[in-house]
């Protein structure tokens, strides 16, 4: 019994070194797959916040616009108010057909928003580069 502690004492040693390379050999190779997973993860998150914030925006243009005596200046009012609430400085919006107060009542009015992914980018990691998000909402003219 005494002959085995000895080799064990005398391996756990050297078991110790090569477990403290191990685990430096393992942080090596997982913190870069979790700082992108990380990171990706914020990413995705934010990409998935542009894309609701474009839709509430878009609805509530839609909802504006379609009101009897409404146009489309407060339309445009209300998507700013919106965006900027949400930190989205750059977009593009159209209305089809352009709705004035003497717009029929029973028209179907599109109302089409647009931002660029990167406007809500922050992380080293940009993998909505180039991406764009795109709402479209139609509603009747009441």
């Amino acid at each position: 019994m005494q002959i085995f502690r000895n080799n064990r004492n005398n391996i756990g040693a050297q078991g110790s070194q090569e477990r403290s390379g191990a685990a430096t050999l393992e942080l090596a190779v997982a913190a870069p797959l979790l700082v992108i997973l990380v990171f990706g993860a914020i990413e995705m998150a934010n990409a998935v916040f542009l894309k609701q914030s474009v839709n509430l925006a878009a609805y509530e243009a839609a909802k504006i616009i379609t009101r009897p005596g409404q146009n489309q200046t407060l339309a445009e009012t209300r998507v700013s108010e919106v965006l900027t609430a949400r930190r989205v400085s750059n977009y593009t919006l159209s209305f089809s057909p352009t709705v004035t107060t003497a717009t029929a009542r029973g028209t179907q009015v599109t109302v089409t928003l647009s931002a660029p992914a990167s406007n809500l980018s922050y992380g080293p990691l940009r993998f909505m580069t180039g991406k764009t998000v795109t709402a479209v909402v139609k509603m009747v003219r009441l």
